[in-house]
């Protein structure tokens, strides 16, 4: 009895200490995130005082889009900040079991969905800002009786915008890469985008302002909200797939080959994985021997259990054996 509760004790412990490290990640990533918000704001204030004063319907586009960001970066900060809230008795208002601890353990797990909740929320907000970006580009088109040519002021508001981004997109980047979190990796990808129709913007105005083409300023605003659009499209894409429980098949592939190698498996039945968060749950259906003993079977799974933690930070396994009765028949 002894060494059944040391086994449960240090699993629990490990996934305790898998659940704090996640934890950690994501409070640290709240960090940059804050400065995402902060620099955001600035850049939508300029960019959309300037565009005022520099008569430019793409750097108001631009401005717009910015403060997209500041919308869905401010509900990817409450959602973290609800996923990581873990030592409260209750989740979201309702009470979590008293007694049964492993349906507590469970939904206390399942907050790290959150995150990805509230990544599928700020994905509709930038759909709707984008939309609106994108008509009002397209009244400007048919509005050009009424066009003011951009002035110098206005490039210089997209070229700040530029050099911002540039720096909220590094620390995205880099800090997404090196804490190995989805919630900076898609803001790195959203303040790429947002350099990109920063940057773009700046050529605009200043091809505007030397040709004094009327429909070009128009024309590149709805640029824009179409790449703004695309971008939301993706992040709802994503969101979804991790909420409907969708791994990459050739993780899952490799994750079946590694436990097909271990020597006690005679086949992987099946495996299938899920996320909550950035967390990777896995259950795996084996055939082994059948005169195995429950001991042999349970050295197997911590073998497994050590070899996807490993190798692919694997959270919790769940392993159901199933004996090779062909082989007993023999």
């Amino acid at each position: 009895m002894k060494k059944i509760n040391d086994y449960f004790s240090k699993e629990s412990h490990l996934q305790r200490s898998l659940r704090e490290k996640e934890i950690n990640k994501l409070n640290y990533s709240i960090r940059f995130l804050y400065i995402n918000v902060f620099i955001y704001i600035l850049i939508t204030i300029v960019e959309y005082w300037l565009a005022k004063i520099g008569n430019s319907q793409a750097l108001r586009a631009d401005a717009l889009n910015n403060l997209s960001g500041v919308i869905s970066t401010g509900v990817l900060i409450l959602g973290i900040k609800e996923a990581t809230n873990v030592d409260d008795d209750d989740i979201l208002g309702r009470d979590l079991p008293k007694e049964n601890i492993r349906s507590k353990n469970s939904l206390q797990l399942s907050r790290f969905r959150l995150e990805t909740v509230f990544t599928l929320m700020t994905s509709f907000i930038i759909i709707l800002i984008a939309i609106q970006i994108v008509y009002s580009g397209i009244k400007g088109l048919m509005n050009l009786s009424n066009f003011e040519s951009p002035n110098f002021v206005s490039a210089i508001g997209a070229s700040i915008a530029t050099i911002l981004m540039l720096v909220v997109w590094y620390l995205n980047y880099h800090n997404g890469k090196k804490l190995k979190n989805a919630s900076l990796q898609a803001a790195a990808k959203d303040s790429l985008g947002d350099v990109v129709t920063s940057f773009s913007t700046m050529i605009t105005v200043l091809l505007s302002m030397a040709l004094k083409v009327a429909f070009l300023d128009s024309a590149v605003s709805i640029v824009i909200g179409i790449f703004i659009l695309w971008q939301g499209i993706v992040i709802f894409q994503e969101s979804s797939l991790n909420l409907i429980d969708y791994v990459d098949p050739e993780l899952e592939k490799d994750m079946r080959q590694d436990i097909g190698n271990i020597e006690e498996v005679r086949d992987v039945v099946d495996l299938t994985s899920r996320y909550n968060g950035n967390m990777l749950i896995v259950d795996i259906f084996v055939k082994v021997a059948a005169e195995d003993t429950a001991m042999s079977i349970y050295q197997l799974n911590k073998k497994i259990k050590e070899e996807l933690y490993q190798k692919y930070d694997v959270y919790d396994v769940t392993l159901t054996t199933i004996p090779d009765l062909e082989e007993f028949d023999k």
